[in-house]
């Protein structure tokens, strides 16, 4: 079985995906769903940060450090960073506002985070 020639154009489960990247796929067929899947990970990115905009309801994911992942807020502004990437300032809500004092060395309190890229936002 092929990659590229045997499995039907529609109705592909993602179990069968799996099971024949898992048990079938080439070192060829990897790189070329490598790729695809990061061209995919840009359009979902893309998509997803057209969506935020002032006022929006967010979460950070998949952020270093760490500890911001799980922290929600509003949107306050998004600015263009030196690279032409999208960044948002987030107003956190309360309880993720304690959780990054906590999570800081400092302990010091903060209500924005400034800065974070739009990939790492999903809407709450």
């Amino acid at each position: 079985m092929s990659l590229t020639t045997e499995l039907p154009r529609t109705e592909v489960r993602p179990a069968d995906l799996a099971a024949y990247i898992r048990e079938h796929a080439t070192a060829e067929e990897l790189d070329i769903l490598q790729e695809l899947c990061g061209k995919r990970r840009e359009i979902v990115w893309a998509v997803r940060g057209s969506l935020v905009r002032t006022g929006t309801k967010v979460e950070m994911t998949n952020m270093k450090p760490k500890y911001l992942n799980g922290l929600g807020g509003t949107v306050t502004r998004t600015r263009k960073s030196k690279k032409g990437e999208t960044l948002a300032d987030i107003a956190l809500d309360t309880q993720s506002a304690a959780r990054l004092a906590k999570a800081r060395r400092n302990g010091d309190p903060t209500d924005v985070v400034e800065g974070i890229p739009l990939a790492g936002l999903v809407l709450a």
